[in-house]
């Protein structure tokens, strides 16, 4: 059986489409290069399942090589002061509203009116602490590295958005008492401060995730641009998918095995019919392709 006839009709028109989608347009050395990912694609299934997973664990081995991680770097941390000054802010920004709450138990000490300044000063601590402690928040492990830590300032608004509503009831008592009136505009003052904080804490997570140490990182997988036209990039690529590729050749069927080769041949033939292979280049990399069945 000929090498054309291993393949099937789906098989060699996926060869012919993928040598067809080729920039244009492609030199030699390029068009060489692709032939074999080519024949993986149309031919072995398994193996073109596992080829983007493949690409993609090459590229960051590759980029840890010669662009170590930020990652790779110890993350800096935060002092014990900055842990326990977290806690104190986010006990305080929740007994604030609790003095206002517990005012309409009907035997509590505070009653809105009365606990209005008391508990907007505290909302207002809280809201200073919380501005003040945000720079490292993503450093803190009370927070996981920022991975939940923005979402407490969405939290603290809607409670003390609820205890403004309470002072708000009384707001007859509140607008005759000097105190309350301060505090009510205390609460509301921490309740707008900490939304805006909330705005910049997304930010601040999506920016500085917890693997990245709280150092900003890329927003994208693609490997930069400089990295991968490095010679030094492109060679360690394809070593290491000539590795992989040696290890689905020793895996394979003899009938994938044959498909693969097949392919191969077919495309070297579509390039060499199109011009972009001369008699030459299409006989030595018919050779190379002939002694991959070495592989297994």
């Amino acid at each position: 059986m000929s090498d054309a006839q291993v393949l099937t009709p789906g098989q060699r028109a996926a060869v012919a489409a993928a040598i067809g989608a080729l920039p244009q347009p492609v030199d030699a050395p390029t068009a060489l290069d692709a032939v074999p990912q080519i024949a993986l694609l149309a031919t072995h299934a398994d193996a073109a399942a596992a080829y983007p997973t493949v690409v993609r664990t090459a590229e960051r081995a590759e980029l840890d090589l010669l662009a170590p991680a930020a990652d790779a770097e110890p993350a800096p941390t935060v002092s014990r002061a900055h842990v326990w000054l977290s806690v104190i802010a986010a006990v305080v920004g929740i007994a604030a509203p609790a003095l206002i709450m517990i005012g309409r138990t009907g035997n509590a000490a505070l009653d809105p009116v009365s606990g209005a300044l008391p508990s907007g000063l505290g909302m207002a601590a809280a809201t200073v602490l919380f501005w003040v402690l945000e720079p490292k928040r993503t450093q803190n492990p009370l927070y996981h590295g920022g991975n939940f830590g923005a979402r407490m300032y969405v939290f603290f608004p809607i409670v003390w958005a609820i205890a403004i509503v309470m002072v708000l009831g009384e707001f007859g008592d509140v607008s005759a008492t000097p105190a309350a009136s301060v505090g009510l505009l205390l609460q509301v003052a921490a309740t707008i401060g900490c939304i805006v904080l909330a705005v910049v804490a997304f930010r601040h997570d999506r920016e500085r995730p917890d693997w990245a140490g709280g150092r900003r990182v890329q927003q994208t997988d693609a490997v930069p641009a400089e990295i991968a036209a490095s010679s030094e990039f492109v060679a360690g690529m394809r070593r290491r998918l000539d590795e992989w590729r040696r290890y689905v050749f020793r895996t394979s069927t003899p009938q994938e095995l044959a498909a693969l080769l097949a392919a191969e041949l077919e495309a070297l033939d579509l390039l060499r019919g199109g011009g972009v292979l001369d008699a030459a280049q299409f006989d030595l990399a018919e050779r190379r392709v002939r002694s991959r069945s070495d592989w297994r």
